[in-house]
């Protein structure tokens, strides 16, 4: 199956989120409202807030982990038995986006304490950065197996050498 069309439908349902929030009336207190001890600083209010936007923003942070995930596993080389640790750290990552959004959902000031922090932003330090992080570092230390192989590397340099013997391109 052609990767493009989902990375493109992916794209298209990006666009159709962004849209359909703009297109929103603005909620209130959605700047903030004012401290009442302390009149120069705004704070935001409870989550409810955010009700006309919550499953949309869900959903657009959903197919962004999504895109992700799929642009990753384009690029995997051919060995398959690579791709399932992607896609099980891509549904880890989602796992915890939505907890996110739910326990946010529930409102902040009705959140547990975890590690000093409400809960959300618990989720948010100490379970979306480190998902992050697994893919980065899983992208740094199998870049050489699983995107770049030494087999690619050499078709790639017999290729130069091919395009230079024909008189091609002569800054590859």
């Amino acid at each position: 199956m052609k990767s493009y069309p989902v990375i493109f439908a992916l794209f298209i349902a990006l666009l159709g989120i962004v849209v359909t929030i703009l297109l929103q009336s603005a909620p209130g207190s959605v700047s903030g409202n004012p401290h009442p001890s302390f009149p120069s600083m705004s704070q935001g209010g409870d989550a409810s807030r955010h009700d006309g936007i919550t499953v949309l923003g869900w959903l657009f942070g959903a197919l962004q982990i999504i895109l992700f995930v799929v642009c990753i596993w384009v690029s995997l080389c051919g060995v398959k038995a690579h791709r399932w640790m992607v896609i099980v750290c891509g549904v880890a990552y989602l796992f915890v986006f939505t907890m996110l959004m739910i326990t946010y959902r529930q409102g902040v000031a009705e959140a547990p304490f975890v590690l000093g922090f409400p809960l959300p932003t618990t989720l948010l330090l100490f379970g979306m950065w480190p998902m992050a992080a697994v893919f980065a570092i899983l992208y740094v230390v199998k870049f050489r197996s699983w995107v770049y192989s030494p087999q690619d590397q050499e078709a790639f340099e017999n290729l130069k050498a091919e395009m230079s013997s024909k008189g091609g391109d002569h800054d590859a």
